[in-house]
């Protein structure tokens, strides 16, 4: 497997407190071009993310405010944790795995039979670590076609398909329990569920859960908490959608970003909620925290964050 080093860039980042109408929110002035895929580790006690569009790989320490970017040297989808001081990347159409301390990045698998104009985007690990979970999308400007995946990654690392026909794939979640696994295509703004075989690492057949569109909020990045809700980034709305367990909205959460793209639970008693946001580059105007990472008291208990158990012993 071939690797490289990464260069870390490192400064101290502020957060600010909201006024009303958002008041109890903090915001990080990132301006990430596209922020996406936060993940908690508890290990490091920091936020972990991606630059999709920079690309970069991001971490932060709430604490301290201590931020750390490394460049990366294609467009990356998605991020998750895996081995202690290890992450794993959705790069454009292969996996690679990340030392932080060192900054080794290290091909894993390359996703051969993703078409050349799509790349990787959104991955989540599953319940017990022994799975990747990982989707793709046309990345064509204009109209887009349902040339996207699912694929699940194994121990081994060879890689399967599992679903077809998806045009941005995103959304991935497990309930509680772990016996369901909810996505979504957020082109369409559609949620499915399907039933999850944990030990196989098979769906069923997805039926739709949900339909989210432009002005409610087209679905993206999301997790399902502890009362098996979905939490879903509204990204063409500027809000935070939660659904109940059938489908109906029970709570929407105005954000001061036009463009959520994922929330995520963290902090050290797990009770702070984060999300990421991103900048169209044709908007006229760009408000003062587009781009930016935005944190608050979560409005529920969470998941804990999945380390994927592949590899351990490749760095």
């Amino acid at each position: 497997m071939s690797s490289v080093t990464l260069i870390p860039t490192h400064e101290t980042a502020t957060k600010t407190q909201l006024p009303v109408p958002f008041e109890g929110m903090s915001v990080w002035s990132f301006r990430n071009k596209v922020g996406e895929s936060p993940v908690w580790d508890p290990e490091s006690v920091s936020l972990i993310w991606i630059d999709i569009r920079a690309p970069a790989l991001c971490q932060l320490n709430p604490e301290t405010g201590f931020l750390t970017r490394w460049a990366l040297p294609e467009i990356v989808g998605a991020v998750a944790l895996a081995q202690p001081g290890c992450v794993v990347l959705a790069l454009q159409h292969r996996l690679a795995l990340f030392e932080l301390r060192s900054g080794i990045l290290t091909d894993l698998v390359d996703v051969a039979s993703e078409p050349a104009f799509n790349r990787l985007n959104e991955g989540r690990v599953s319940p017990s670590g022994r799975w990747f979970l990982f989707g793709s999308m046309d990345d064509r400007e204009g109209t887009k076609m349902p040339t996207g995946h699912l694929y699940r990654a194994e121990l081994s690392g060879e890689v399967i398909q599992i679903h077809q026909g998806l045009t941005i794939a995103n959304g991935l979640a497990w309930t509680p329990d772990g016996k369901w696994l909810y996505f979504s295509d957020s082109y369409p703004g559609t949620v499915w569920r399907a039933t999850w075989d944990e030990a196989s690492g098979c769906m069923g057949q997805p039926q739709l859960f949900t339909t989210s569109l432009e002005a409610s909020g087209r679905p993206d990045g999301a997790y399902i908490d502890n009362h098996g809700h979905y939490v879903s980034a509204g990204v063409s709305a500027g809000c935070i959608n939660v659904f109940a367990h059938d489908g109906a909205l029970t709570l929407r959460i105005d954000l001061p970003v036009r463009a959520p793209s994922m929330p995520c639970i963290g902090g050290k008693q797990r009770d702070r909620l984060f999300i990421t946001s991103l900048i169209r580059p044709h908007w006229d105007f760009v408000g003062e925290y587009e781009g930016a990472l935005l944190e608050l008291a979560a409005p529920s208990a969470g998941p804990m964050s999945t380390r994927w158990q592949a590899f351990k012993n490749s760095t």
